[in-house]
C-alpha cells in the first residue's frame, strides 16, 4: 500500500524570497526544500509531503511556456495514485493567472492549491509559512476534490476564475470582488460555504506554444492606432479592457472591424471588478457597435484571464466558433452555496 503524497512545487515569487545587500528582497532565491524546512506541517497530517523546485523567478517573469511545463506536470502528478494534491507557490503579481490557467487545462482528479506570500519569508509577521501549512491542508483535504484550481491565501480560499489582487501590500492581498471567497481555515477547521460551479477543463491537444494575444486598455483619449500595430507585431487575438458596460472611444470601431475582417478574434471584457458588460447603449464605441463590427462580448472575467482562455482556445483548435468555445469555456462563474 503506498503512503499518499501531497506534492509542492514552488516556482518563486516573495514567498522564496531572499533579502539583497541592499535590504531589499530578490524574489525565487530559495530553493523549495529550504522554504519547506520552515513550514511547521499541519497537525494531524498522514500524507507525505514532497517539495520539487519548478522555478526560481519573480512572478513578472513567468512566460507561457512555464505555464505549458507547469501544468504538464501537474498532469502527470495528477495520474500518480500515490498523489492527492498538489500544492504550488507563486510570485502573487501573475498568481491569478497561473490559477486560472490551470483551472481551464487540468481535470479535477486531484485538488490544485496556489499560494504565495505579501511579505518575504525574512520578514517581520510573514505569511509564507502559514499560507504554504494551510495550502498543505486544503490540498490534503476530501473537501477540496473537484473544485478546480484553488487560491489559498491569508486563511481564506478562492475559486481560481473569480480571484484577483486587490492589495500590493497587505497580507489580505487577494479577493473575489464579484463573488466572495468559497471558504476559509480556521486552525484545523476548513469551512466551505459555496463551491464553484466550473466548466469542463479543454480536453484537445495543445499546440506546444499558446500563440500571441494582447490586451489593450481603454481609456479618456486612448488612441486607436494602438490596435493595427499590436496585430502587425504578430498577436493572434485582441482582448479590449473596455470601459464600463464595454466601451471604447468613437475611433476604436474602424480599426477592430478591420482586425475581425482578417479572421482575428477580438474580444470586450470591462475593466470593472464588479458587474458585467451588456449592449444597453448605443452610440459609437459603444459594446452594440462593437459587437456590430464582429467583436465577441465576454462576461464577468478579467482582461488577464480571457487572455489566456483565448490564447489555449487558438492553441486547441475546437470544434464551432471561437465565440462559443470562448463563452463555453468562461461561462460558468457563479458560486453555488452548499444547502
Amino acid at each position: 500500500m503506498t503512503t499518499p503524497k501531497i506534492m509542492v512545487l514552488t516556482t518563486g515569487g516573495t514567498i522564496a524570497s531572499g533579502q539583497t545587500d541592499s535590504g531589499r528582497h530578490r524574489s525565487g532565491a530559495l530553493k523549495g526544500e529550504s522554504l519547506l524546512s520552515q513550514v511547521a506541517l499541519p497537525e494531524g497530517l498522514t500524507a507525505q509531503v514532497e517539495v520539487k523546485s519548478v522555478l526560481q523567478k519573480s512572478s513578472n517573469a513567468i512566460t507561457l511556456d512555464d505555464l505549458m511545463m507547469l501544468s504538464a506536470q501537474c498532469q502527470v502528478l495528477s495520474e500518480s495514485p500515490e498523489v492527492m494534491g498538489i500544492v504550488i507557490t507563486h510570485g502573487t503579481d501573475t498568481l491569478e493567472e497561473t490559477a486560472f490557467f490551470l483551472d481551464i487545462t487540468l481535470s479535477d482528479k486531484v485538488p490544485v492549491v496556489i499560494t504565495g506570500s505579501q511579505r518575504a519569508p525574512h520578514e517581520p509577521g510573514t505569511d509564507a509559512f502559514r499560507n504554504i501549512a494551510d495550502a498543505i491542508k486544503l490540498a490534503a483535504s476530501p473537501q477540496a476534490q473537484g473544485l478546480g484550481a484553488l487560491v489559498l491565501f491569508n486563511q481564506t480560499i478562492f475559486a481560481a476564475r473569480q480571484v484577483r489582487k486587490v492589495n500590493t501590500f497587505q497580507l489580505a492581498g487577494f479577493a473575489a470582488p464579484e463573488t466572495g471567497s468559497l471558504g476559509y481555515i480556521d486552525g484545523t477547521r476548513i469551512h466551505l460555504a459555496a463551491k464553484p460551479v466550473r466548466p469542463n477543463p479543454i480536453s484537445a491537444t495543445l499546440a506546444k506554444t499558446l500563440p500571441r494575444v494582447d490586451i489593450l486598455p481603454a481609456y479618456l483619449g486612448a488612441s486607436n492606432d494602438l490596435i493595427e500595430t499590436v496585430i502587425n507585431h504578430g498577436s493572434q487575438g485582441l482582448i479590449i479592457d473596455a470601459l464600463g458596460r464595454g466601451h471604447v472611444p468613437p475611433d476604436w470601431r474602424s480599426p477592430i472591424a478591420r482586425v475581425v475582417s482578417q479572421g482575428i478574434p477580438v474580444v470586450i471584457v470591462s475593466s470593472c471588478h464588479v458587474g458585467p458588460i451588456e449592449a444597453v447603449y448605443e452610440f459609437e464605441g459603444s459594446l452594440c457597435d462593437l459587437v456590430s463590427a464582429g467583436a465577441i462580448p465576454l462576461q464577468d472575467i478579467s482582461a488577464r484571464k480571457a487572455r489566456l482562455a483565448l490564447s489555449v482556445l487558438l492553441a486547441s483548435s475546437p470544434n464551432g466558433s471561437i465565440e462559443a468555445s470562448l463563452k463555453t469555456l468562461t461561462s460558468a462563474d457563479a458560486a453555488k452555496h452548499n444547502a
